[in-house]
């Protein structure tokens, strides 16, 4: 399976490649949640912060990293840099880095999106057996930075804590989610659209709660 964290940049994206029998799709953010109610559907609200806390407790031995800049506290086998490209289909490094993982294990990916999902699904048709998580910048403050992912975590306030730490990257999404969600209320079909999205999205709160493997 494939686990999504998207938000106002990148949904309409992901949800463009959603397959039921490969993705689960949470909600990033609270105001995609807020809208979802507006539209009269409560989608599953569940961040990339909260998954990465999650995780981060769980065996180090189960996890690899595919990352867009190194952290030193994860361990050189346990990861993969990757340059800074659009694609990475065919990659030999990548393809290297793939096979050698265990079957069973879980691939975090610390990549902006949608290029970390689109990532993810290419991964997938190769190794399906591999379970993939989408954390994006969620992963260098889970693992990489100490007194970071904070316990505003699912909150909906977790975006001050964010431009604390990287302050023009998170003026420039709150910007461009501003923008999208304009566009989206501006328009019917992108109202219904959305919509669909947020039903997706609800179909990951059974999985939420039931999941052992990610409890706790």
């Amino acid at each position: 399976m494939i686990h999504h964290f998207p938000n106002f940049v990148c949904w309409k994206e992901i949800f463009s490649l959603y397959n039921s029998d490969r993705d689960i799709v949470y909600l990033d953010s609270i105001l995609c949640f807020l809208l979802g109610l507006m539209l009269g559907q409560r989608g599953n609200y569940f961040s990339g912060p909260q998954m990465a806390h999650r995780l981060v407790t769980k065996s180090p031995s189960k996890f690899y990293f595919l990352l867009a800049e190194d952290i030193d506290l994860i361990d050189k086998d346990k990861k993969l840099i990757l340059p800074f490209k659009s694609s990475f289909e065919g990659d030999v490094d990548l393809l290297d880095f793939l096979e050698t993982l265990p079957i069973g294990v879980a691939l975090i990916i610390g990549v902006s999106s949608p290029k970390q999902n689109v990532l993810a699904h290419y991964l997938h048709s190769l190794r399906p057996d591999v379970e993939y998580f989408c954390l994006g910048a969620a992963v260098k403050i889970t693992w990489g930075m100490k007194h970071a992912n904070t316990r505003l975590r699912g909150t909906g306030l977790q975006w001050l804590e964010f431009l604390a730490l990287h302050p023009q990257r998170t003026v420039m999404k709150i910007s461009s989610s501003a923008h999208e969600s304009l566009r989206i209320l501006s328009s019917f079909k992108s109202l219904k659209l959305f919509r669909n999205f947020v039903i997706v999205s609800k179909e990951s709160t059974k999985f939420v709660k039931n999941n052992h493997e990610l409890s706790g």
